[in-house]
């Protein structure tokens, strides 16, 4: 988002303001609007993410321009040393927020994500408008984020915590043929946050994408840019979602401009290892070509190397990969998974590969709760409900299913194939049902019976 555009979002927000106290959601005193209490917020959020309150030159210049003050360092260090210094701001949640949740409630209409939309856009161009690399402020504004879009998501329907006007993206149409628009950023990344669970893997990737922002704003203005390496490691157990996060990290990277297309090639050592000599390069460049313009997720990737006989190629495919990697910085991300400590042995293996994958993203088991959420997810989304003895059968077999962590535990696997199995369970015993007796509610509803001795 340009400067001029973040100003244009800016006045729009503030005339939403406007109508909100004319509707009687805040009460105005001689000197101070709602629009004013809103440039406040959005005054000490920045001051927020400014480290020491040391103001810049080219930060107090954007913050005049865009929230209208005329502040020079001196007063703005005052204004961090009483707002912010000491203070725990990093868990503050703005009064205008709580207004637009009341707002929403009332209207249906979805004023919070928008807020917290600008939020995300103020916090980046302000980061990428001086000269300093700013990762730290990157990182307080992830953070910050995702406080409030998580507070948002507690407090609202998620039907009300969808992507609207003030996104940073305008919707694309696909290529020819498919008329159906492309996700936004905001979008997608409304999609990753809402994954159950894996909260630090959530942080991680939204500090990235926010980096990434940032360091296309610094290139497009000759700023220096934040140096960074966009290959990476997904290391964890099967069923913890490398792969779901993947797509989506591909996706995202379309939505900001990053890739061309932004898809997502998945692949692992058969799908690049042939069984000759010099059949392997020819095999492994074919699956990098088809790869261009997204991301390459190679899964297992340590199955390249646990074989280092004289009549193994998977050193073949490795070298051919790096040097594709090299040719391609600008076209090609590759991410690379699999079981963490095979995975660090893996990139251990190679100085090449240690030098061009650097950030490593681990994905915890998922905790039984998290499992039963996910269950109930699964339900929701094939019109299906859980009774409350089968649900609570479920999280009983889910606490001692982590407890005992049998050696084919499959994280999320495991909950799709509890489900479609109950699934089947249901049908056999709806079967001996008289059609008239089978109400809508039987027909969604799984009981306790169509759980027990379901086996995995």
């Amino acid at each position: 988002m340009s400067q001029k555009q973040i100003r244009s979002t800016l006045n729009t927000f503030f005339e939403l303001c406007d109508k909100l106290e004319s509707k009687g959601l805040f009460t105005p005193t001689a000197d101070h609007h709602l629009r004013d209490y809103a440039k406040l917020e959005f005054l000490k959020y920045l001051m927020h993410l400014t480290e020491g309150g040391k103001v810049n030159v080219n930060e107090m210049y954007f913050i005049n321009e865009n929230l209208g003050y005329d502040f020079n360092t001196k007063a703005l260090k005052n204004i961090y040393d009483t707002m912010i210094d000491g203070k725990d701001y990093k868990n503050y949640i703005p009064e205008t927020l709580k207004l637009l949740i009341k707002n929403d409630k009332e209207s249906s209409s979805s004023t919070a994500k928008l807020l917290v939309d600008i939020y995300r856009n103020l916090g980046i161009c302000y980061t990428a408008c001086d000269n300093v690399a700013g990762e730290d402020q990157v990182y307080k504004l992830t953070e910050y984020v995702l406080l409030l879009q998580n507070y948002i998501e507690d407090d609202l329907p998620r039907a009300q915590t969808s992507s609207g006007d003030f996104s940073d993206s305008a919707k694309n149409t696909s290529e020819a043929g498919n008329t159906a628009p492309e996700k936004t950023t905001e979008e997608l990344l409304n999609e990753l946050n809402e994954l159950v669970g894996l909260e630090n893997v959530k942080k991680d990737v939204n500090s990235l994408v926010n980096l990434i922002k940032v360091r296309k704003l610094r290139k497009e203005r000759g700023i220096k840019e934040i140096d960074m390496s966009l290959h990476m490691v997904f290391s964890g157990n099967p069923g913890t979602g490398k792969t779901t996060v993947a797509r989506l990290l591909s996706e995202i990277y379309r939505s900001i401009g990053l890739l061309p297309k932004g898809h997502l090639v998945e692949t692992d050592r058969s799908g690049l290892v042939a069984g000759y000599v010099g059949q392997t390069a020819l095999k492994t460049k074919e699956v990098i070509n088809s790869a261009l313009g997204g991301v390459l997720f190679i899964d297992e990737a340590y199955a390249l190397t646990e074989n280092r006989g004289e009549n193994d190629f998977g050193g073949e495919a490795i070298d051919t990969l790096l040097k594709a990697m090299e040719d391609n910085r600008d076209d090609l991300i590759v991410i690379v998974a699999g079981y963490p400590d095979l995975m660090d042995g893996f990139v251990c293996s190679n100085p090449g590969l240690r030098s061009r994958f650097n950030k490593y993203i681990y994905f915890p088991d998922y905790s039984p709760e998290e499992l039963v959420a996910m269950l109930k997810m699964r339900c929701g989304k094939g019109d299906y409900i859980l009774s409350p003895e089968a649900e609570e059968y479920a999280r009983e077999f889910f606490i001692k299913r982590v407890e005992n962590k049998p050696e084919n535990f499959a994280n999320g696997r495991d909950v799709r194939n509890f489900f479609e199995k109950a699934a089947v369970n249901q049908a056999d015993r709806l079967a001996a049902i008289i059609d008239g007796e089978i109400t809508d509610e039987v027909l969604k509803t799984l009981e306790k019976s169509d759980l027990e001795n379901i086996e995995l």
